[in-house]
């Protein structure tokens, strides 16, 4: 019966090592400026809108997204850090930019700003 219970042990536990999955995304980043004369709030709510539509269509409240702005230097330059739960979810929101919805937040995007620099990386906690 010791020997059952060991050889158990020594093939359940190998099995529950494998569902950690030590919280992986995928962060798109944006580096941008505003445009003259455009304040941060009105680029703050179109992301809004654009988080809002990002999340239905990609059917995951875990998209998320971070604007980084600058605390000392030029107030016009800034980041985007969106993240979303995996590829899929990514390939999601990148479908739903061409929808009429989608295009609409993303023509006032450009009304709004300028992005100069964008990368897709993957990302896990440590």
């Amino acid at each position: 019966m010791k020997k059952l219970l060991i050889a158990v042990v020594f093939l359940i536990v190998p099995v529950l090592g494998l569902a950690d999955n030590h919280d992986t995304a995928v962060v798109e980043m944006w580096e941008c400026e505003l445009k003259e004369g455009v304040e941060m709030e009105k680029v703050e709510a179109n992301n809004k809108a654009w988080l809002a539509m990002t999340r239905k269509n990609a059917g995951s409240e875990d998209v998320n997204s971070y604007m980084l702005t600058t605390v000392v230097g030029d107030q016009t330059r800034f980041l985007f850090a969106d993240a979303f739960p995996d590829m899929k979810a990514w390939a999601a929101a990148k479908s739903a930019e061409d929808s009429e919805e989608g295009a609409a937040i993303e023509a006032m995007f450009d009304e709004l700003m300028e992005c100069t620099d964008n990368r897709l990386y993957n990302s896990k906690m440590q």
